[in-house]
């Protein structure tokens, strides 16, 4: 594998693996009732998970 399909390859690795932590926390936040706490616009937030998108498409 050369050195430009390495970096693609891990890069798709990262990706793929910070989607699924996001899920997880989406997932705790949601059973815990918890907001999730992000920065929006300069301004640290509180939101709720449920208004937050998910990397998953929905069934339709």
């Amino acid at each position: 594998m050369s050195q430009p399909q390495q970096v693609t390859y891990t890069s798709q690795q990262l990706q793929a693996a910070l989607e699924t932590a996001y899920e997880s926390m989406l997932a705790f936040k949601r059973y815990k009732k918890t907001p999730v706490v992000i920065v929006r616009d300069g301004q640290v937030v509180e939101v709720m998970p449920d208004s937050l998108p998910s990397t998953t498409p929905k069934a339709a």
